[in-house]
C-alpha cells in the first residue's frame, strides 16, 4: 500500500508554471470576445497542446506543441464534416486509434501527437457541421494552440533554468506482430465502445472510445490495472466536480477559476499516481465542457458512464487474445516514467 504522499509524487510544478497562464488568459479574456463553446473549445486545444511541454518532437523544444496543434486543427476541422454521417465517422475513429495505438509500442513522442489528432477528431465528430463549422472549429484550435505556445515561451523565458521535456520511457520495440495485434483490438475496442455510448445516448459519447483506446494495454493483466486506475480517478474527480457544481452551478468565473486549478495539478502530476492524475484531468475537461455546454452535474456523472463503457470493452476486446511483451521490453511506454 503506498504512502499518500507517494500518490503525489513525482511533481513538476515548473511544467504548471509554464502551461497554465496561457489557458486562464483564454478562459478569462477570451470568453469576453467570443461565444461560451467557442472560449471552450479554444481553453480545451490549449490544455492538449500544454501536455506537449513535457516532450520534443525530432529533438525540437517546442516541436510536439506544434504538432498538436496544427494537427488537432486540420483533424477538428473533418471530424466535424465527417461527423455528419455516424457510420464513416466511426470507422475512420476506428483506423485512427489503430495507427495511435501501434505508435504507443514504437514511439512515446509521437504517439502523443497522435493521440491528440484522434481525440480532437472524435470530440470534433460530436458537434457535426458543414464548411463553415469546420473552419470555426479549426480556427478556434489554432488560437488556443498558439497562445498557449506563445505564454508557455515567454512564460518559460523567465526561469533561470530551462525547462526540460520529461525523459522517455525506455525500452526496445516490440515484435510486429504484438503491434499489429495491438492496433487491430485497439480498432474494435474503440469502435465498439463508440457504438455503444452512441446507443443509449451517451452526453458526449466520445468519452467512452477515448477511454478504451487509452486504457487498451498489450496484456489483459496491465490492461485491468489501468482500467481499475482510471476508473478510481474518475469517479474521484467525478465527484469532486459534480460537488464545485452543486456549489456554483453554470458559473463561468467559478468553472473557469476550477478549470484553471485542476489543469495545473494535471500538469504538476502527470507523471504521479495514475489514479490522482485521471482525477485532475477529469475535473479539467469537466469544468471546460461545462463552460461551453453547462450542466456541470450531468457531464460528470456522464464522464463517469463513459469511463465504465470505455474500460469494459477494453477488458472485453483484451481477453479472448492477450498478448505480454517479453519481460526485457516490458516496460510501459504510455505508463508512469521512473520517479525523479
Amino acid at each position: 500500500m503506498k504512502r499518500l504522499s507517494e500518490l503525489f509524487t513525482p511533481r513538476h510544478w515548473r511544467l504548471a508554471a509554464v502551461g497554465v497562464p496561457g489557458i486562464a488568459l483564454i478562459l478569462f479574456v477570451g470568453r469576453q470576445m467570443t461565444d461560451p463553446y467557442h472560449a471552450a473549445v479554444a481553453a480545451g486545444a490549449a490544455f492538449s497542446v500544454g501536455f506537449g511541454l513535457s516532450r520534443d518532437l525530432g529533438g525540437m523544444r517546442w516541436g510536439a506543441m506544434a504538432a498538436a496543434m496544427l494537427g488537432m486543427s486540420v483533424s477538428g476541422a473533418l471530424g466535424t464534416l465527417v461527423g455528419q454521417w455516424f457510420p464513416l465517422s466511426a470507422l475512420v475513429s476506428a483506423l485512427l486509434a489503430a495507427v495511435c495505438a501501434a505508435l504507443a509500442l514504437l514511439n512515446e513522442d509521437l504517439w502523443w501527437v497522435a493521440l491528440q489528432l484522434v481525440i480532437a477528431f472524435m470530440m470534433a465528430g460530436y458537434f457535426p457541421g458543414g464548411v463553415n463549422v469546420a473552419m470555426e472549429r479549426a480556427l478556434a484550435v489554432l488560437i488556443g494552440g498558439t497562445t498557449e505556445i506563445i505564454v508557455a515561451i515567454g512564460v518559460a523565458s523567465l526561469f533561470t533554468r530551462p525547462v526540460q521535456r520529461l525523459p522517455l520511457a525506455l525500452g526496445e520495440p516490440p515484435q510486429p506482430g504484438i503491434t499489429t495485434a495491438h492496433a487491430c483490438r485497439a480498432a474494435a475496442a474503440v469502435l465498439i465502445s463508440l457504438m455503444v455510448a452512441r446507443m443509449i445516448g451517451l452526453t458526449f459519447d466520445y468519452w467512452a472510445p477515448i477511454t478504451a483506446l487509452i486504457v487498451l494495454k498489450p496484456g489483459l493483466h496491465d490492461t485491468r490495472a489501468r482500467g481499475g486506475a482510471r476508473l478510481l480517478g474518475t469517479a474521484s474527480g467525478s465527484l469532486l466536480a459534480i460537488a464545485w457544481g452543486l456549489g456554483f452551478a453554470d458559473n463561468h468565473h467559478a468553472l473557469a477559476l476550477g478549470a484553471v486549478v485542476a489543469i495545473a495539478l494535471s500538469y504538476t502530476l502527470q507523471k504521479a499516481s495514475y489514479e490522482i492524475f485521471s482525477a485532475c484531468v477529469t475535473m479539467s475537461v469537466v469544468f471546460l465542457v461545462s463552460i461551453g455546454q453547462g450542466g456541470p452535474v450531468i457531464n460528470s456523472e456522464h464522464r463517469l458512464f463513459a469511463t465504465v463503457i470505455g474500460g469494459l470493452v477494453a477488458l472485453l476486446v483484451s481477453a479472448p487474445l492477450p498478448h505480454r511483451l517479453r519481460d526485457d521490453d516490458a516496460r510501459d511506454r504510455m505508463g508512469k516514467l521512473p520517479k525523479l
